[in-house]
């Protein structure tokens, strides 16, 4: 009896052990299944979240291009902008603005959407008017299409060029009108540019109009030798700035004047030094 009653206990013993063993991988199964569920739930959430931002991302750049062509431009008129003598050279695509006689002639290579472009005329735009009213300089505007990508839909820099070339066009007096309106009134970078029908109504609140003006635009008269212009001077080293890592190449704004690179920026003295003969830093 005592023997029976201890196999009895035995296989007690180890039918419970083997219940703790099983109920211990059922335990453990559970907390890995558990980890597995934890893990796909938070790769759900991840993906949630991705998609939102995807889908904010996507109605901000429509609400900002909505903004965008919302949007009309200040045409702004220059005092006295009438008498500067005005050219376009159709062969380089450039605007000569300034007497004849003037002694110094200013290169400068701007991009219409180019933000720095704008911290440029909005530091030097009245000293540079004073000194074209009073024939001391002539300015040759290069407007050229670096920032072609910056821009959503890519593209604006390029058209609104080729606009600012119509304009010199059909009505040269009113080429630094519409000049000095895009600047007052840029496109922010990466953002929604301009679109062609804002630029044309720009142009036609300063009074340019027409067939001639509307077949320039239409026919993109001017992109072919924007971006040649912008080619070449890309592989000036003439033209070369020093980044702030230390690298050289072409960028806007690029003020040149006696075949100098001018620094602007460092030297907020250089058009003063420029005209009484001073050659001002590069």
């Amino acid at each position: 009896m005592i023997v029976g009653g201890a196999q009895r206990n035995n296989r007690n013993r180890k039918q419970k052990q083997r219940q703790s063993q099983a109920a211990a991988r059922a335990v453990s199964a559970a907390r890995g299944g558990n980890r597995d569920l934890t893990k796909v739930i938070i790769a759900i959430v991840v993906v949630v979240v991705l998609a939102g931002a995807v889908v904010a991302a996507v109605l901000y750049q429509q609400h900002q291009k909505t903004v965008a062509a919302q949007t009309v431009i200040p045409a702004q008129t220059v005092q006295g902008s009438s008498s500067y003598p005005t050219s376009l050279d159709r062969v380089n695509a450039t605007v000569l603005v300034g007497q004849p006689t003037a002694k110094v002639t200013i290169d400068a290579y701007e991009d219409l959407m180019c933000p720095i472009c704008g911290n440029f005329e909005a530091a030097n735009f009245t000293s540079m008017e004073r000194q074209l009213a009073a024939g001391t300089i002539k300015v040759r505007y290069h407007m050229i299409n670096l920032l072609d990508n910056s821009s959503n839909p890519a593209g604006y820099s390029l058209m609104a060029a080729n606009t600012a070339l119509a304009v010199a066009t059909v009505a040269p007096d009113k080429f630094i009108d519409y000049h000095y309106s895009l600047f007052q009134k840029q496109p922010q970078e990466n953002g929604a540019g301009w679109t062609q029908a804002q630029l044309d109504s720009l142009a036609n609140r300063l009074g340019v109009s027409g067939t001639e003006f509307d077949s320039l635009v239409s026919n993109k008269t001017y992109n072919s030798q924007i971006q040649t212009n912008l080619a070449n001077a890309q592989k000036n080293q003439a033209l070369f700035q020093t980044g702030s890592d230390g690298t050289k190449g072409f960028g806007t704004p690029t003020i040149v004047a006696n075949n100098k690179t001018i620094n602007w920026q460092s030297d907020t003295n250089w058009l003063s030094e420029l005209v009484s003969g001073v050659t001002p830093k590069s």
